[in-house]
């Protein structure tokens, strides 16, 4: 069994940033941050986190998108606004991170930008947008703030969102055989 850890858009909120990194830093097999800190790339709360750049992110040190595999678990990650994400009346447009993905022989597909937390199977592979820890929207906004923490098993990924006081919202679990 790993564990993941799943951040974006805190939009320049480094206390909320640095709280939810400590906290499971010791817990996790790998950390991911989607985009729109705000910050430097260099920033010390990045050290040993993945990290991609933002649509409110000037630092040319990110990079647009990545794949990256820990414990037999390929990921893609990117912020989603190079891939078209928004969409109107839906959580998201995931034909291109699809695609991407597809390339990338990625299981998982990380990304942020529409600040709306969720996750869901799609053709295959587990998507996750943790929403975001600072500015939510969506139908939940009202929770405050959301990140995400994925449990890879052998049969299974089980994706759990937090609020920005660590209080895990277990009617938001999500679960995908592997």
């Amino acid at each position: 069994m790993s564990k993941f850890l799943i951040v974006s858009d805190n939009h320049g909120d480094r206390t909320i940033l640095s709280d939810i990194i400590a906290t499971w830093r010791p817990q996790v097999d790998g950390i991911f941050f989607n985009g729109d800190s705000e910050l430097a790339a260099q920033d010390a709360v990045f050290d040993g986190v993945s990290t991609v750049i933002g649509n409110m992110d000037y630092d040319v040190d990110f990079v647009e998108a990545r794949a990256t595999t820990i414990d037999h678990v390929t990921f893609f990650q990117t912020h989603g606004h190079l891939y078209d994400v928004t969409t109107f009346n839906a959580w998201a447009n995931l034909e291109l991170l699809d695609k991407a993905a597809l390339e990338s022989g990625a299981q998982v597909v990380l990304f942020g930008h529409t600040h709306i937390d969720g996750a869901l199977a799609y053709h295959g592979k587990l998507f996750i947008n943790p929403g975001s820890t600072s500015v939510p929207k969506g139908p939940r906004a009202i929770i405050g703030g959301t990140y995400a923490v994925l449990i890879a098993e052998t049969d299974k990924f089980v994706v759990h969102f937090y609020n920005r006081s660590h209080e895990l919202l277990d009617n938001l679990t999500v679960e995908m055989a592997r």
